[in-house]
């Protein structure tokens, strides 16, 4: 398990072949042998039992995450919501 850290930058309720899922749009850096680190979006799917925690858009939040290879890229499938302070 890897835990990624980042800011959510939106999050909505999406609908994919019938299947009710929440989609997260989730900003962080990934780092490079030399220089300085990369700025990524990742788009991740979770069960809308697992959106039920989520934070504000815009904060912080950790996830657990299984890397996986597509193409010449490594994808990242969450598996669990680590922390995210749910903002008043």
């Amino acid at each position: 398990m890897i835990t990624l850290t980042g800011t959510l930058r939106q999050s909505g309720a999406v609908t994919i072949k019938e299947r009710p899922l929440h989609k997260l749009w989730v900003e962080h850096t990934m780092p490079r042998d030399n220089g300085t680190p990369d700025l990524k979006i990742e788009e991740f799917f979770v069960e809308p039992s697992m959106a039920a925690n989520l934070p504000k858009d815009g904060s912080q939040i950790n996830l657990a995450v299984r890397p996986y290879p597509s193409g010449r890229d490594v994808r990242y499938q969450v598996t669990g919501i680590l922390s995210a302070s749910k903002a008043a």
